[in-house]
């Protein structure tokens, strides 16, 4: 990744603060490269400490603001204690205490759009390359975890498709196919975020690579990704069932429709046959 400090930056030592936006481009400002679990630029942007912890509510755009706290900063006045309010701010229903993950002088407390950095200056730019990767694979991991909550609800009400299939069910066949792709799509991704977890690319750093894994071991996303393994495959092989039902289904009331016609022409024929007898056997008479 590119540095989010400069050397003559490195050697201050007041707060300093970055908002990250996820997947935007904007010219003249620094992008860092996200391979996985997806493809990602992320932007950083400059923004002043003070102005930062004196924000309210998060922001709901889906950005991250980043604050680092180099050793011995005292500006803003009170600025560590302000900085540990702020996190706090940040607390969810989802997530009420923040990922706490550090390595030797560096520690991080991460939520899910705000976070804060303990480190010394030549560790913030592993640190934050560490940070921006966790926060990608655990946004495609909660994405994961809140589609498999919703998933269930549309399992249930699809059991019957299961084993019994009416003629009706045969208008349920576009909304099988999406729930088909769906569960597809999920096992895609929870591929990507396995390779993202293994940490495999070569270009990456020691030390990030270390607080990546410490973070990851905090927010448990080993843990969570095996959870979610059964539940994908099962919504795999639920809607590949429900598909062969409904083409067992289709493919059967296409055999009883030909089978109608099929008897619906012999008795044409014998009906043919039968007109035919009797206007011989009324000609044979009139004849003799």
């Amino acid at each position: 990744m590119g540095n989010a400090l400069t050397q003559k930056e490195q050697k201050v030592v007041a707060a300093r603060a970055w908002r990250l936006f996820f997947d935007r481009r904007e010219e003249g400002e620094e992008t860092i490269a996200v391979r996985e679990p997806r493809n990602v630029a992320v932007v950083l942007k400059p923004i002043e400490a003070q102005e930062t912890l004196a924000q309210g509510a998060p922001a709901e755009d889906g950005s991250l603001d980043l604050i680092w706290m180099p050793p011995g900063a005292n500006y803003p006045l009170n600025v560590e204690r302000e900085a540990e309010s702020w996190l706090d701010d940040a607390a969810t229903a989802l997530r009420r205490f923040p990922v706490r993950a550090g390595i030797r002088t560096v520690r991080v407390f991460w939520h899910d759009s705000r976070v804060l950095l303990y480190a010394n200056p030549e560790q913030v730019n592993d640190a934050i390359d560490a940070i921006i990767r966790f926060t990608a694979t655990e946004r495609e991991l909660s994405a994961l975890d809140t589609a498999i909550a919703a998933n269930w609800r549309v399992i249930d009400a699809d059991a019957a498709l299961t084993h019994d299939v009416a003629r009706r069910d045969q208008s349920r066949q576009t909304h099988v196919n999406e729930m088909t792709e769906r569960a597809t799509r999920m096992q895609m991704s929870r591929l990507r975020v396995e390779r993202a977890l293994e940490q495999l690319d070569p270009r990456l750093v020691e030390s990030s690579k270390r607080l990546y894994a410490e973070l990851s071991l905090a927010a448990a996303q080993h843990d969570r990704l095996d959870l979610i393994d059964e539940p994908i495959q099962f919504a795999i092989d639920h809607y590949e069932l429900a598909n062969t039902r409904l083409i067992e289904a289709r493919n059967a009331s296409k055999d009883r429709a030909h089978a109608l016609i099929g008897h619906g022409l012999e008795v044409v024929i014998v009906a043919l046959l039968l007109a035919e007898l009797i206007a011989t056997v009324l000609a044979i008479r009139i004849g003799g």
